[in-house]
């Protein structure tokens, strides 16, 4: 069966399947905006995406192996920046992006294991939520179906899926405390980001007060979710092949 649990936690899920079964319109324009570039640039062709073998072993977690078809996704993502702008990775860069991200993985199955072992389930009825949210993307059942196909996927598939997903992020709301970001920090953090910048460019303190603490929350779940996953791998058998 196809594996995109990875895929869905790290956020990219709906880019996948819009790409394949997204708006028509947007598709048509895309393609005349494509012959226009095509044109102007010649003979001129986009950088390829590297990739590794779909059944290449990337890591094990425990017995549970993280393959190409699992990386893939994600690393052509990262690469996709690159491409968009006719650029090619240099070789060194590539590889260290492929490190990161088989260590992301490996740290997103420690977690999912984890919750596991731990008795977090998710209810259809989230589960429900979460396809109905996927759906929302598409214009129509057709097009949702189209995208499903093409990426050679099934409903119970990607409820399956969408079940991980669920059970990653019910994980981490319950596991992962961030102590409270302070009046201090966040103006700290603006104080900052003025020095760095222009002055006559930043907005007023309170007009991005919100963004800032949410920036700060996510900064302080981030590390704590990094001491996790050196728990967890402290007690796990883990085997990287990058």
């Amino acid at each position: 069966m196809r594996k995109l649990t990875y895929l869905l936690i790290t956020g990219l899920l709906l880019v996948v399947l819009a790409a394949c079964g997204g708006n028509e319109n947007s598709s048509n324009d895309k393609k005349q905006e494509d012959t226009q570039t095509e044109e102007k640039a010649g003979e001129q062709k986009q950088p390829e995406v590297d990739e590794v073998d779909a059944d290449k072993v990337m890591a094990t977690v425990n017995g549970t192996e993280i393959t190409g078809e699992d990386f893939n996704p994600v690393y052509t993502q990262n690469q996709m920046q690159y491409v968009q702008m006719g650029q090619e990775v240099p070789k060194e860069q590539l590889e260290q992006m492929k490190t990161q991200i088989v260590e992301s993985l490996v740290g997103q199955e420690l977690i999912l294991q984890d919750a596991k072992d731990k008795g977090y389930e998710a209810t259809e009825e989230q589960v429900d939520k979460e396809l109905k949210d996927v759906k929302q993307e598409f214009e129509s059942e057709d097009q949702f179906e189209a995208a499903l196909k093409e990426n050679d996927m099934k409903v119970e598939e990607l409820r399956e899926q969408l079940a991980n997903n669920v059970l990653y992020t019910t994980y981490v709301e319950k596991e992962i405390k961030v102590d409270e970001v302070t009046e201090e920090e966040m103006k700290e953090s603006y104080d900052k980001a003025k020095e760095q910048g222009s002055s006559e460019e930043m907005p007023a303190y309170e007009d991005v007060k919100p963004q800032i603490k949410e920036g700060l929350e996510k900064e302080k779940q981030g590390k704590q979710m990094q001491e996790l996953v050196e728990k967890l791998k402290k007690d796990a058998d883990v085997e990287i092949n990058v």
